[in-house]
């Protein structure tokens, strides 16, 4: 390419020292290129698609400690389906890095049991209405903020702030959970929804 450029650079030159030197004899200098008629093509076709078959292997992997592991493609068995339901106490962490495994587990032991109250002697105060029409006073949940710190969990009821363990005349706020309070109300624990609006 370079020595394209370079003759192409070195005819120019000549080309312009032979008109400075004789302008009458630039019609008898030839042409340094000539125009080509750009070239003919047949219609473009798409290439044919290849088929590659896909298998699937069951893969089993053998964790060694004292060597770097190297990532490994696996193609999972999309056809097998686990009869038992999925459950965190029973995941199996051998498979991980000592430290990572350390992490989820203790991440695992740290979630919540559940969203929804587990305890049977707590009353959802939208189910039971009727019960306490009436009796317990009005409640505006305007604000919830639940936090994995219980420190800085808080709700804002009736224009106040209250975290767990706070009064509010004769209403005992027990817990903030993701969803719903906790309330004790009578000797009543109470489960109120999040940003919920009782009206007395």
């Amino acid at each position: 390419m370079k020595s394209l450029i370079w003759s192409s650079l070195v005819l120019v030159s000549i080309g312009a020292m032979a008109s400075q030197n004789a302008p009458e004899d630039s019609q008898q200098l030839s042409k340094p290129y000539s125009i080509l008629a750009y070239p003919d093509f047949a219609e473009l076709k798409p290439l044919p698609q290849v088929r590659v078959p896909v298998t699937t292997t069951q893969v089993t992997q053998v964790v060694n400690t004292t060597s770097a592991s190297s990532p490994i493609d696996v193609v999972p068995d999309t056809n097998t389906v686990s009869e038992k339901p999925f459950d965190l106490e029973n995941l199996d962490l051998s498979g991980l890095d000592p430290e990572i495994a350390r992490k989820v587990a203790s991440a695992i032991n740290k979630t919540e049991p559940s969203l929804i109250p587990s305890n049977s002697d707590h009353i959802a105060l939208e189910d039971n209405q009727a019960r306490y029409r009436g009796r317990l006073p009005a409640l505006n949940l305007q604000t919830h903020m639940y936090s994995s710190d219980a420190q800085r969990r808080w709700v804002k009821i009736n224009g106040q702030e209250l975290k767990e363990g706070d009064r509010l005349n004769n209403i005992q706020l027990l817990a903030i959970e993701p969803q719903f309070i906790t309330i004790r109300f009578d000797n009543d624990i109470i489960d109120i929804p999040a940003l919920y609006e009782w009206g007395g």
